[in-house]
């Protein structure tokens, strides 16, 4: 028998049931997802560490979007770091588990609404222990968005339209059983029951993927080592901090990268492709900048060596046209 999860989700059909992570090779499943047409199916991965769990949100077999559910907090996580954790934790050979289910997108996106939104204040007035109160309250508060019911561990998902409950997903609901019957049901949960409100997300939100964020890694350890041949390593160094500064007042994204002192480019950043493509194009821009104004570098020259293996893609996402300068690629 399968260890239980401390974190459980509706589902609509179990492609992995809950096993050791240490038996599986997660990489493996989500390029399963992208290769198999029967896998290319709405769903998540849910990798328990501990009492931390990570969801890997996929759709058309792509993973799209990772959070994290901890005791102290939730919020978006980097692909990356979830793929490192769940590697090492594999290699130790500890108590992580995995699974893989599919669900509906309308059902994925209420369950990112409750990860990258913060609880609105109306859940404070929402008191599980009288449940004959909270869809009343709801309904005069003319409430739209989702409420997630916590029972113990098992996650359940409703979602409200002006006050009026609109449809659900119940995690381990037999579909025999009406609704309204299941509802009294974990009412009696009394005290574990735990109640909160979101914001609707009205699309799925998207995460640039691993190999998205490796690309800019690399853009911006070639512009490091360009500057460091015209200008030597310290000073290269302390213009990509000063440009990393100045570009993450408007772009935050890009305070996530670390640059070692010798010059590895590290860090997960959580954002759009496009949010963060607008990111470290800002920062090379006010790097190559202020290296051409005090040490005569030409920024074209810069930006067309370091970008020519993946000025296709680069191209594609429109990374060149976020740049002041005409380039030869």
């Amino acid at each position: 028998m399968s260890p239980t999860m401390i974190y459980r989700f509706p589902c609509d059909a179990a492609y992995l049931p809950r096993t050791k992570l240490s038996y599986v090779n997660l990489p493996g499943i989500l390029s399963d997802g992208k290769r198999d047409r029967q896998a290319r199916v709405p769903g998540f991965v849910a990798v328990q560490l501990g009492e931390r769990c990570f969801l890997i949100f996929l759709r058309d077999g792509e993973p799209f979007y990772a959070a994290r559910i901890t005791p102290q907090g939730r919020g978006p996580a980097a692909l990356s770091e979830v793929l490192r954790l769940a590697s090492t934790e594999s290699e130790r050979g500890e108590g992580g588990q995995i699974g893989y289910f599919g669900a509906p997108e309308a059902q994925l996106r209420a369950m990112l609404a409750t990860l990258v939104h913060d609880a609105l204040p109306l859940t404070a007035e929402l008191d599980p222990g009288r449940p004959e109160r909270l869809f009343p309250v709801l309904r005069e508060r003319g409430f739209s968005g989702v409420m997630e019911l916590n029972d113990g561990g098992k996650h359940h998902f409703l979602t409200f339209e002006a006050g009026a409950f609109r449809t659900g997903w119940f995690c381990d609901r037999d579909e025999s059983v009406p609704l309204p019957e299941f509802l009294r049901s974990l009412f009696v949960a009394g005290a574990v029951l735990q109640a909160a409100v979101y914001p609707a997300l009205d699309e799925l939100p998207v995460q640039a993927g691993p190999g998205f964020v490796d690309l800019y890694r690399r853009m911006i350890g070639g512009t490091l080592r360009e500057l460091a041949l015209a200008t030597g390593r310290e000073t290269a160094l302390e213009m990509m901090q000063r440009g990393q500064g100045l570009a993450a007042l408007e772009h935050p994204v890009v305070a996530s990268f670390d640059i070692t002192p010798e010059g590895r480019v590290a860090g997960d950043p959580v954002a759009s492709p496009d949010g963060l493509t607008e990111g470290v194009a800002r920062w090379i821009t006010e790097v190559l900048i202020a290296a051409a104004d005090h040490h005569g570098v030409d920024p074209g020259a810069v930006v067309e060596k370091v970008a020519r293996d993946s000025r296709f893609v680069l191209s594609e996402h429109g990374f060149f046209a976020r740049l002041p300068w005409a380039l030869a690629l």
